[in-house]
């Protein structure tokens, strides 16, 4: 099919959506319905199906759930059958429309960047220290990423060398050319991944691996079933991230989609929307997605955003320049362009390998996530808040290595010998104790010389031998401040445990 036959097939899809879904006039005797099975649909299930009267048109592996076309007549019925958990209407989803704005004003100068035009009109790539990563060779390479979107103009000068493939769940081919009207898929790979070629803009991950998912057609429209069988297409293929932008509707199919990649190692990031003020669009909202607002250049929350705790992470989404067909170069705004600066964030994370942070002896999606959190620079209200989440997502610091000390803790013959004292400064800092022979750890934190009585902590561990796990791990946030950590072993002497303590977070100014 050519990209003109598919501009104009395109034109069509929306209409045929509404057709199907609300499929209760004369012209239309069938809906279009997800059907979730307590089990993993096979054969039964699709004939199940059938026998009521439908016609099965997509089985997802990723979760229990069969696409289908029912009369009206056997919804009720396939509902009582044991065999079923729920049927949902197989409703239209569409991408989130970018908010008009006037021009802003850029947070530096063109003249303070002379030497790297692509950042010149990349403010928001800038903006949140990708710089410094990608001078630092930290560029995205290798690191997988499905746009979840309209497809990709995989022809621009600014993609070319990133695209990897896709699939259209559109036509249902492996082309997922973007034929939007605005160029949404495109402009979102641009600040994702763009190229540092010397031409347009450069992406967050510069040398990222984009792949196409076309889950939305010309007119930003698609179905529930077109974006779960995006989300199980990047499971299928093994993508690291998958970026989402669409204004969703509170689903059991959609959530349950999103919570097994999210178990399956994909993360998941999406724009909040642009509610202006009112609660977080889906999937964002959703525990297993990392919900993303927009801010200006003065680090403000975008009049657009919305105002919900789901929200996670900010980034800037104020008149962001990208990619668009043909070439092309265009100037938008929105949380979606919030989430693609956080999803090329991540691809960083990802590329300077993020270690083990949540210290449950896995690297994985959920270490990347917990990362971008504890090194988001803090807005609005002091911790995570429901204008704003965490903060700020801040390159430099997610993709810098944390500074660990390591101290030995030993039962000496006297108190004074046994003591370990330490200081932790603005940052946050997980602390492991791995114990060999103790029988406890007392650690006593003061600050300005005054003993924290709130933050006195006791250890306290099994016999040597016995089978029980020696390792103990907790926080100290000593943001904006200074502690002095004491620790006091207690056993027979000789009797030691190691301790390890990361600085997970180092101030970063913007």
């Amino acid at each position: 099919m050519t990209f003109k036959n598919k501009y104009i097939s395109a034109a069509t899809f929306f209409f045929m959506s509404i057709c199907i879904t609300f499929s209760a006039t004369a012209l239309a005797a069938e809906y279009s319905v997800i059907v979730g099975f307590h089990q993993q649909p096979g054969q039964p299930e699709q004939d199940l199906i059938r026998r009521a009267g439908g016609t099965v048109d997509r089985v997802y592996r990723l979760i229990p759930a069969i696409v289908a076309r029912l009369p009206e007549q056997a919804m009720a019925g396939l509902r009582e059958n044991p065999l079923v958990a729920y049927v949902e209407e197989n409703q239209v989803v569409k991408t989130i429309e970018p908010p008009y704005i006037a021009m802003i004003q850029k947070p530096f100068s063109i003249e303070s960047f002379a030497e790297d035009i692509e950042y010149q009109d990349a403010w928001g790539v800038q903006h949140i220290g990708s710089k410094e990563a990608h001078d630092k060779g930290i560029t995205g390479k290798e690191i997988k990423v499905a746009v979840i979107d309209t497809g990709i103009d995989y022809n621009h000068e600014d993609l070319d060398a990133n695209y990897r493939g896709g699939y259209d769940f559109i036509f249902d081919d492996d082309d997922p050319i973007d034929d939007s009207w605005n160029s949404h898929g495109t402009h979102i790979a641009g600040i994702i991944g763009a190229e540092a070629n010397g031409t347009g803009v450069v992406g967050v991950a510069p040398e990222v691996s984009l792949y196409a998912v076309k889950a939305l057609d010309s007119a930003g429209f698609g179905t529930l079933g077109t974006i779960v069988a995006g989300i199980q297409w990047a499971v299928d293929n093994g993508m690291d991230i998958a970026n989402l932008s669409i204004a969703g509707v509170d689903s059991q199919v959609l959530q349950e989609a999103c919570d097994a990649a999210d178990a399956a190692g994909v993360l998941i990031i999406a724009a909040a929307g642009n509610t202006f003020g009112s609660p977080a669009a889906f999937p964002g909202a959703y525990d297993s997605v990392i919900a993303v607002t927009g801010t200006d250049p003065a680090d403000q929350r975008g009049f657009y955003t919305p105002i919900d705790p789901a929200i996670e992470l900010a980034a800037p989404g104020l008149g962001i320049r990208s990619t668009a067909q043909y070439n092309g170069y265009i100037e938008q705004s929105g949380t979606s362009q919030s989430a693609a600066h956080v999803t090329g964030t991540a691809a960083l994370v990802m590329a300077a390998g993020v270690g083990d942070v949540n210290n449950d002896g896995l690297v994985n999606n959920l270490d990347v996530r917990q990362r971008l959190q504890i090194t988001a620079v803090d807005l609005g209200e002091p911790g995570r808040d429901e204008q704003y989440g965490f903060g700020l997502v801040d390159v430099s610091e997610a993709t810098a290595a944390p500074t660990v000390t390591s101290i030995s803790l030993v039962r000496e013959p006297t108190w004074s010998e046994s003591l370990k004292i330490t200081t932790l400064e603005d940052a946050f800092y997980p602390i492991t104790i791995e114990n060999d022979s103790l029988a406890a750890v007392l650690v006593l934190v003061v600050e300005n010389d005054r003993l924290r009585a709130d933050l006195i902590t006791v250890h306290i561990f099994n016999s040597p031998g016995e089978n029980y796990p020696q390792q103990v791990t907790f926080d100290l946030d000593a943001t904006g401040t200074a502690f002095q950590l004491i620790f006091i072993p207690f056993g027979s002497i000789g009797a030691f445990a190691d301790i390890t303590i990361q600085n997970k977070r180092e101030r970063s100014e913007h």
